[in-house]
């Protein structure tokens, strides 16, 4: 049986490092933002290692904490999008499931209660959408203003044509950037975990796989993206994005097996994660991969061969 101090103890430090995160990433304008998207990582870490009550409670205490320093509905921004899914994403990893299937539910959740919120906001008074707006403004500035030699600038024609298309697909970038954010927050704990665990590994990440009728759902909507009636586009549009960013990771699934079957050093495989960040472009070659995975299935077709005796 666990020691209540040792709970006490995981339970008072998770809960203000995270609070110390995510405030850090609301008050610091540069460095704050990377440091504040980990601020999930300690509460899942603590219902993966306490379970889920104790994260609840986690959560609890952190956003009592970050409500003098905060205004509140800041504080509600960290309930919903950190606290709230941590203690089902540990218990994923507590229970050795699927970090990607346990993330994409949580994000579905959440992003359904963010929009929520923001509409009544919106109804109130707020208008999420300009606030967003207005720290995009601010951020793009320095990039707008005073370029050096060599410096990209960024033109009022192009970041208002990046805002109106943010307008149109804000619910599925908010799904698609709550996924990442739990997603990464839960790979982040379960590694910590596994240091010094002594369990069943995490799962392959090269075993992802997607339902086949999916393919079904992205064709109409690819089409319904160029019809003339602009609700409808737009509604096809926000079905669209999620879907091929589900692909996509679908397709790096299937690069990291194909890389394995290779048997590429683990030098190559930094070279080709750094050369996939310093030109995005290459991305669609794992996105073809994973669009035309339910026609020729891969995987099966080159599996690894078991290593030599």
């Amino acid at each position: 049986m666990m020691r209540l101090s040792g709970e006490l103890r995981d339970l008072v430090a998770a809960s203000s490092l995270s609070a110390l995160l995510f405030a850090s990433g609301v008050l610091l304008p540069v460095f704050g933002p990377p440091i504040g998207f980990f601020s999930a990582a300690p509460l899942i870490w603590l219902a993966a290692r306490r379970g889920a009550p104790a994260a609840i409670l986690g959560g609890l205490l952190a956003t009592a904490v970050l409500l003098p320093a905060l205004p509140p509905p800041v504080a509600l921004i960290f309930s919903l999008e950190h606290a709230l899914p941590a203690w089902f994403l540990g218990s994923i990893i507590r229970k050795r499931g699927s970090i990607v299937a346990g993330s994409a539910l949580a994000a579905l959740v959440v992003a359904t209660l963010v929009i929520g919120t923001a509409l009544v906001l919106t109804g109130g008074g707020h208008d999420p959408v300009q606030v967003l707006e207005q720290q995009l403004r601010e951020g793009m500035a320095g990039l707008s203003g005073t370029p050096g030699a060599g410096t990209p600038t960024v033109s009022g024609a192009d970041l208002e044509a990046v805002l109106a298309l943010l307008r149109r697909v804000l619910p599925a970038a908010t799904l698609v950037g709550i996924f990442l954010e739990c997603a990464l927050n839960s790979l982040l704990a379960a590694r910590i975990i596994a240091l010094g665990a002594t369990g069943a590994p995490l799962r392959d990440p090269t075993a992802l796989r997607l339902p086949e009728w999916l393919v079904w759902v992205l064709i109409p909507a690819l089409a319904l993206c160029w019809t003339p009636q602009a609700q409808v586009a737009t509604i096809a549009l926000n079905v669209v994005v999620p879907l091929l960013f589900g692909y996509l990771l679908l397709g790096l699934s299937i690069t990291l097996h194909l890389a394995a079957r290779a048997r590429l050093t683990r030098v190559s495989r930094i070279m080709f994660a750094t050369a996939l960040v310093f030109f995005p472009w290459l991305l669609a070659a794992p996105l073809l991969l994973g669009l035309l995975d339910f026609r020729f299935d891969f995987r099966s077709r080159w599996p690894i061969a078991p290593p030599a005796t």
